[in-house]
């Protein structure tokens, strides 16, 4: 079924409420909260998520440079292999509890022990499914390790999904800092028992510990953090079964899209090659998913409180995809850039061989920036069928992609087939946004400009500078000579972010929120001196 165009406004926010959504949304047309005090309610629980998201990533990436260090490539290959059964099976179960919950007007006991017994059940047929699929599928592998390592793995979804339902509570107030909790804990308890395991055994098994600590710790601290007595019933299922049903066909599109290329290579190559992919594949992810995927959460929270005033929303959402490709577009060009030097600096000569996957992979990241709130705006409408068609018609791009560059050109023809199929796919996904809230493609592409042309300017400058200043292998000056040059891009495009922002008469967006702050500490440093003097 088609979305709804915004042509007639009013026709457009009303087409398919029940007369309670019509009365809603009458009430919160009428008393909406201002959109800067949603924009701070945002701001300061997209800040908490960032922080939470940030120290995660961090020690995920310090996890994997010591593992690397310690442990070979193969390793890593034959962990990737075993968790692509793992993710498709968790996507095909995905059940959104969380998101479900912050959606609905008034929230009861009912509500939650519902949502706890979904999680539940849903973590019982994991292990049951996993457990079936793990023999025939480490025997199509040739590899009988896999067989205990996809039933010790599957641990990790079940736990994920048995978190407290009443962590929604917060999420409904945007207030994150139970999830920052929960994140630093689970990364920590997570990368002391992976060090340590692989200090002592020097095997794969250390990257499974730590895969499976990280969810499982995080699920008891939960309970501490939102105390919940655990009661078995399913009275609010009809609250859920509508909003689940689209969600969960496009989690399993999208995890098969994800991991074909995984399976594929790890039937075509080696562990050892596609361990360096996959390392190459979290490692351009890393940085970008700290940074953006944290904002989600209060994004969709912010939307749902806006979605009867299309107007507001539409602005609010504009600011949001300019800002998180502000954020995340020079992350993705420098780490295309400084690919190498980082590889040898990071993960030593063993790993060189993912240094040219990096460095493409991150390239191919970048389309999506310019339709990344599509998610929580799709939630906040509660329009999950957008999910499900977006995943198909990337599936149906990518796959044949894949299996052609797979087979043509290795890993590298993956990764092309990535950047053509999240090319188109962002194109799809911006016609959505078009029908949702009536943005064109055009307002889409241009309303960043200032951070492309920043990015540009930045690109230009680090891919100038680069080779004059990274000329040694030796680690101390290789490592100086590639700080350099990162600051120097930084400041490039900080610079350029800047001046821009000011010669386009300081419009609303992430670069005023940012001068708003920097104003406020300036006049805080300014103001208290003045007082202890009087």
């Amino acid at each position: 079924m088609d979305l709804p165009r915004v042509n007639d406004q009013q026709t457009g926010q009303r087409q398919g409420m029940t007369e309670t959504d019509v009365e809603e949304a009458l009430i919160s047309e009428a008393q909406s909260p201002p959109l800067a005090v949603v924009g701070r309610q945002t701001a300061r629980g997209g800040t908490w998520m960032v922080g939470a998201r940030l120290i995660s990533r961090v020690i995920d990436l310090g996890t994997m440079l010591v593992l690397a260090h310690i442990l070979s490539p193969k390793d890593f290959g034959l962990v990737a292999i075993a968790m692509t059964v793992i993710y498709i099976v968790e996507a095909s179960l995905e059940l959104p509890l969380s998101q479900a919950l912050v959606r609905l007007q008034h929230v009861t006991q009912a509500h939650y022990d519902t949502a706890f017994t979904l999680s539940l059940i849903r973590g019982l047929a994991l292990t049951v499914i996993v457990g079936l699929t793990s023999w025939p599928f480490s025997r199509f592998y040739t590899d009988s390790r896999l067989l205990p390592l996809v039933i010790v793995l599957s641990l990790a979804p079940a736990a994920r999904g048995l978190v407290s339902p009443r962590l929604a509570k917060f999420s409904r107030e945007l207030d994150f800092s139970p999830d920052f909790m929960m994140e630093f804990a689970g990364k920590m308890v997570a990368f002391l028992i992976a060090v340590i395991l692989a200090v002592t055994t020097r095997s794969y098994w250390a990257i499974a510990a730590g895969t499976i600590a990280a969810p499982v710790t995080g699920a008891v601290i939960s309970y501490v953090l939102a105390p919940y007595r655990p009661r078995l019933s399913l009275a609010a299922l009809p609250a859920f079964s509508g909003f689940l049903g689209w969600i969960t066909a496009a989690q399993v599109i999208s995890a098969f899209n994800w991991q074909t290329d995984k399976m594929l290579m790890g039937k075509l190559t080696s562990r050892t090659e596609l361990g360096l992919f996959a390392a190459a594949n979290d490692a351009s992810n890393i940085p970008v998913m700290a940074l953006l995927s944290p904002i989600m959460r209060p994004l969709h929270a912010a939307f749902s409180l806006l979605r009867h005033d299309i107007k507001r929303l539409a602005n609010s959402y504009q600011n949001s995809a300019s800002g998180m490709l502000a954020l995340g577009l020079p992350i993705l060009v420098m780490e295309s850039l400084v690919a190498y030097p980082a590889v040898r600096l990071l993960f030593g000569e063993k790993w060189m061989g993912s240094a040219p996957l990096l460095r493409w992979l991150a390239i191919s990241l970048i389309p999506s920036l310019f339709a990344a709130p599509l998610g929580a705006l799709v939630m906040a409408f509660g329009r999950t069928q957008i999910f499900f068609r977006r995943n198909l018609f990337e599936v149906c791009i990518k796959l044949p992609l894949v299996v052609l560059g797979a087979i043509k050109m290795g890993f590298m023809g993956v990764v092309l087939a990535r950047c053509v199929s999240e090319t188109l796919t962002v194109v799809f996904s911006m016609v959505m946004v078009r029908r949702l809230i009536g943005l064109s493609i055009r307002q889409q592409l241009l309303a960043p400009w200032r951070s492309l042309v920043a990015a540009a300017a930045m690109a230009l400058v680090v891919a100038a500078v680069l080779p004059k200043l990274t000329p040694s292998v030796h680690t101390v000056p290789l490592a100086m000579s590639t700080l350099g040059v990162m600051m120097l891009g930084v400041m490039t495009y900080g610079s350029a972010l800047w001046g821009l922002w000011i010669l386009s008469g300081r419009p609303s967006g992430l670069e005023a929120m940012v001068n708003e702050k920097v104003m406020e500490v300036c006049k805080g440093r300014v103001v208290a001196p003045s007082r202890e003097s009087a």
